[in-house]
């Protein structure tokens, strides 16, 4: 279900390097962890549709929609989480066939899903652990402490409704979010290994699929895609850890720009730029700090900061 329309991408059963621990967890994060593990003990890669036939089980998803639309609405509202389903309800037809087509030939369990979005560990598994009170379980894994191959986490259950297998995930809402972004670069992806023409051959030799600079591209998301969600799970213990704010100070051509970094929050930046009446917080600051191709970047100390600031504001009056 990662970015409603893609379903989850580069899943695989493999595990993250170090996946299997919750690192600075409190004590109450770990027993929820581990309740959830003793109350949920089938693998969702054990489980599959139990309508064998894939017209039948797409009609069967169109008749079960409505129902886990308000199953997934009230336990929302039970535990307290926005809660909702996926946009427009079914999975969209083509990508199921496009998917089933793919490597994975098992009916898909993900027709219906739903998420629950969550600010904290604690948070992720104290509602995971109400999942099995307001709806039927058949599988779980926990994508949290044992993540997918591209990094990305979640708490991922398969449920029953009324005979009907749907996904339901609980997430954190840094991975929510992030995730957003992520499928744009899952499309560019997609699109580039669905243009390759299939051709089917009568012999083991090499055939091209890739050409010029396409291979580069496809790696090059891959990697941006884990380290996106590497960066996630570092704001996510960051916040957990309740680490402080950090101040930065630049100067950014002549122009000085204080910049805070909060883990998990975001940053927030002031620049003094006489040329737009004195004080603007603008995130365009941001990416040229980052960036580094428009105007020369140094660090400066607060003092050398307060001095800029000021030696602008008195030329500006001259």
């Amino acid at each position: 279900m990662r970015g409603w329309p893609g379903g989850p991408r580069g899943s695989g059963v493999r595990s993250g390097a170090g996946g299997a621990a919750l690192p600075g967890a409190s004590r109450d994060v770990l027993e929820a962890c581990a309740a959830v593990q003793a109350r949920y003990r089938v693998d969702t890669a054990l489980v599959t549709q139990p309508e064998p036939n894939f017209l039948e089980l797409y009609a069967a998803a169109k008749r079960s929609a409505g129902m886990f639309q308000g199953l997934v609405e009230a336990f929302g509202a039970q535990v307290g989480f926005v809660a909702q389903c996926r946009p427009g309800g079914v999975k969209s037809l083509d990508r199921i066939v496009e998917k089933y087509q793919g490597s994975d030939r098992n009916l898909p369990l993900d027709m219906l899903a739903g998420k629950v979005v969550v600010p904290t560990l604690l948070d992720l598994y104290r509602v995971a652990l109400q999942v099995g009170d307001a709806f039927d379980v058949v599988g779980f894994r926990d994508r949290v402490r044992h993540p997918q191959s591209s990094g990305y986490r979640d708490l991922h259950f398969i449920v029953d409704v009324g005979g009907h297998y749907a996904e339901l995930k609980v997430m954190h809402t840094f991975f929510d979010r992030v995730d957003l972004y992520e499928h744009r670069l899952y499309e560019i992806r997609r699109a580039l290994e669905l243009g390759a023409e299939v051709v089917t051959l009568g012999g083991p030799d090499v055939y091209p699929v890739l050409a010029s600079v396409e291979p580069l591209v496809l790696d090059t998301l891959e990697n941006t895609s884990r380290e996106l969600f590497a960066r996630a799970w570092q704001m996510v213990l960051g916040r957990e850890a309740g680490e402080g704010p950090t101040v930065t100070y630049y100067l950014l051509g002549q122009v000085p720009v204080k910049m805070e970094e909060r883990p998990g929050e975001g940053v927030s930046l002031v620049a003094y730029d006489p040329s737009r009446g004195g004080y603007v917080a603008d995130a365009r600051y941001y990416s040229d700090i980052k960036r580094e191709d428009r105007e020369p970047v140094s660090v400066i100390t607060e003092a050398e900061f307060l001095r800029q600031v000021e030696h602008l504001r008195q030329s500006g009056q001259d």
